[in-house]
């Protein structure tokens, strides 16, 4: 493997509606991680789980309330969640999330529970 740079310029934002990502980098030349920018802009966040991924939430901006396992927890730029597979969490309005996944996250691996 060489080494890469990925231009945040070449970037785009995908809409996910009430959730706005960035991926870094998620791509099969790399399956044991994956990198992407979050933004939560909206209300309408579901409860769901990873099947396959362990997730590690980094706060890059703001301050919000992150649900885990029917527990609330009131996170700020700085403080980092690890979520283990299989573990209900949704992450609400008002956060920007560095998030790395391994292996690298499948959006269809994902169930949602509401």
């Amino acid at each position: 493997m060489k080494p890469l740079i990925i231009r945040g310029k070449d970037l785009k934002e995908n809409d996910y509606g009430h959730t706005k990502v960035i991926d870094v980098l998620n791509s099969p030349d790399f399956p044991n991680f994956s990198i992407a920018k979050v933004r939560k802009v909206g209300d309408d966040i579901k409860l769901g789980f990873d099947t396959e991924s362990d997730v590690a939430y980094y706060v890059l901006e703001g301050k919000g309330n992150c649900v885990i396992d029917g527990e609330s927890y009131v996170i700020e730029k700085g403080d980092l969640v690890f979520l283990p597979r299989g573990t209900k969490y949704k992450n609400l309005k008002g956060l920007t999330l560095l998030a790395i996944a391994s292996p690298r996250v499948d959006r269809s691996k994902r169930v949602y529970l509401e």
